[in-house]
């Protein structure tokens, strides 16, 4: 094709039919040091438009995720695979509460309650806990049971007996 001319648009189509199902002759290889700096420096200093950020943000705006999707994201960079990975020294209440099973549950004992408080009735986002009816510590075999849970919001979670009790 010459320079100047204009393709058609059934040739358009058929270049990328063409390269579609085709890996990247790169994919997988490592640049040289001297390419990463070249690429570095061509980078520096530039700053992304308003608009060309507004439109990365529209072009993803309301996407989810399947559930299977994230759990092999999570599998994925567990433990040492991890980059940020110190060794293991995560205490294991916590590694339950940052799970996605605890979150699952978190969203089931919201949704059952309707996201208010089942003892004043507040609905405010941002100020719902979910409670553990039998204390986390002390039933770890109810922890993820959703009749176990109820909503509540952060001040009359506070008037519970278990809210800030010290550890054994």
């Amino acid at each position: 094709m010459l320079q100047g001319q204009k393709m058609s648009a059934e040739s358009r189509l058929k270049m990328s039919l063409a390269k579609k199902g085709k890996p990247s002759p790169n994919k997988g290889k490592k640049a040289s040091e001297q390419t990463r700096k070249k690429l570095s420096e061509s980078h520096k200093g530039y700053v992304m438009p308003e608009e060309q950020k507004r439109k990365i943000g529209l072009a993803s705006l309301g996407f989810r995720h399947s559930l299977e999707t994230i759990k092999k994201m999570s599998e994925s960079r567990k433990g040492e695979k991890n980059p940020m990975w110190e060794g293991g020294k995560t205490q294991k209440h916590l590694l339950i509460r940052m799970s996605l099973e605890y979150r699952l549950w978190r969203e089931s004992v919201f949704k059952r309650d309707n996201y208010t408080c089942v003892w004043c009735g507040d609905n405010s986002g941002g100020n719902l806990n979910a409670d553990h009816i039998k204390p986390f510590r002390d039933y770890p075999e109810l922890r993820f049971a959703i009749d176990n849970g109820r909503t509540l919001c952060v001040p009359c979670h506070r008037t519970t007996e278990t809210w800030g009790r010290p550890k054994k």
